[in-house]
């Protein structure tokens, strides 16, 4: 297991390695946390919209205490759309704890840097009659003054983005008191994101990515016709000259350009295997 990690801008260590939680199905999703946390993962990446922290905080309590120490942990998770309203951040960080059996987390971030209208926790993705996403005029600075609050008062170690461009992260560093400390976005061979990765790392934001083996089983990619990262003979061929898989390659490749990598899966054998 990579016990490397990073330094955040905050002074915080962030483990290099982290289990990915998005599609985490209900059923599944805890019991992959206790195998990554048995194998000596100590990141865990969070959010309220993928809808299964309250199984991760069950997990998470049989695991802290017995097997680890909440202060060896870094847990993440993320404020969705239909809460980014200055009001709405703490009842959402509140609920994240809550779920997840935490007394705080160690990187909150604004899950992506538009707003839509609250309409009810049930409703996460509120659209018109003609299917598109309603809006809510919030700004994500006004987002961002919120969250800084909850930094002072030791409910977040540290705050960042996902899913932030350049323009839109200069322009919370010049209107900020705590400058993000992580931008989280999509990035791996097929996707390399050089240009991004080089200018967030020169002003002292780490960079997580997610799905850094592709995203095959994103919504529409079977229909789309999106190539298949992990089937790429060019990996394949890398993977067999060091006795490693394709996924093994991919994460390797983002942890030496000095990233943190946070793939996902519930399948024991490959959170094991993706650690190695």
């Amino acid at each position: 297991m990579d016990s490397q990690s990073v330094k955040l801008n905050t002074g915080a260590e962030m483990p290099v390695l982290g289990l990915g939680t998005w599609l985490g199905t209900p059923g599944t999703v805890g019991d992959a946390v206790k195998v990554a946390l048995d194998q000596g993962y100590r990141h865990i990446d969070c959010a309220y919209r993928y809808n299964n922290e309250q199984e991760i905080g069950q997990a998470l309590a049989e695991k802290i205490d017995t097997v680890i120490k909440r202060k060896e942990l870094f847990i993440t998770s993320k404020l969705w759309l239909t809460m980014m309203e200055p009001k709405l951040v703490r009842q959402s960080l509140q609920m994240s704890l809550r779920k997840l059996n935490v007394d705080y987390l160690d990187l909150f971030l604004i899950h992506w840097p538009h707003a839509v209208e609250f309409r009810g926790h049930d409703n996460p993705t509120p659209k018109d009659q003609r299917g598109n996403f309603i809006f809510a005029d919030i700004d994500y600075k006004d987002t961002w003054r919120a969250m800084e609050e909850l930094v002072d008062e030791g409910l977040i170690k540290s705050i960042g983005v996902s899913n932030f461009n350049t323009i839109q992260v200069d322009d919370i560093l010049q209107n900020c008191s705590i400058k993000p400390a992580v931008n989280q976005f999509e990035a791996h061979p097929y996707m390399t994101c050089n240009r991004w990765i080089d200018y967030f790392l020169s002003k002292d934001i780490s960079v997580t990515v997610h799905s850094p083996l592709g995203s095959p089983n994103r919504p529409g990619a079977v229909e789309l016709g999106y190539p298949i990262l992990l089937n790429d003979p060019v990996l394949k061929s890398i993977g067999d000259k060091y006795g490693k898989s394709p996924a093994q390659i991919c994460i390797r490749f983002a942890i030496q350009r000095g990233l943190v990598a946070i793939p996902k899966s519930t399948t024991p054998s490959r959170i094991i295997e993706n650690s190695q």
